[in-house]
């Protein structure tokens, strides 16, 4: 009976942690990519985000400023970057089949190169 008791503690001593430290490690994950309601994969670095605050052009506006741009495009990612010291979007997005990028200033909403140079 003690040795039972002895190995049901060590069992938990050991299980509880590691699936502590899996769950936090997964939460880590989701902070920073995640899917949207609007049908996107969303990537959001937590350094960039709080370097650059809020911004007036969010990944949701911007792929509607992509949408607008490319009739028929569908935006697959939108991902928080850094370009010339400010925030811009990196937009990937599907238009008749093919895969394009586009960076979107996530100040102006003006397009910032990506394929359509």
């Amino acid at each position: 009976m003690r040795r039972s008791l002895l190995v049901a503690i060590t069992v938990v001593g050991v299980a509880v942690p590691l699936s502590a430290g899996t769950a936090l490690a997964m939460a880590g994950d989701d902070a920073e990519r995640r899917s949207t309601s609007a049908g996107f994969e969303l990537n959001i670095d937590p350094d960039l985000d709080a370097k650059f605050g809020p911004r007036p052009v969010n990944a949701v506006r911007a792929a509607e400023i992509v949408a607008q741009r490319f009739p028929g495009a569908r935006v697959v990612e939108a991902e928080l970057d850094e370009r010339a010291g400010g925030p811009i979007w990196e937009m990937e997005f599907l238009l008749r089949g093919d895969e394009r990028e586009v960076d979107v200033d996530a100040v102006t909403g003006a397009i910032r190169g990506g394929d359509d140079d």
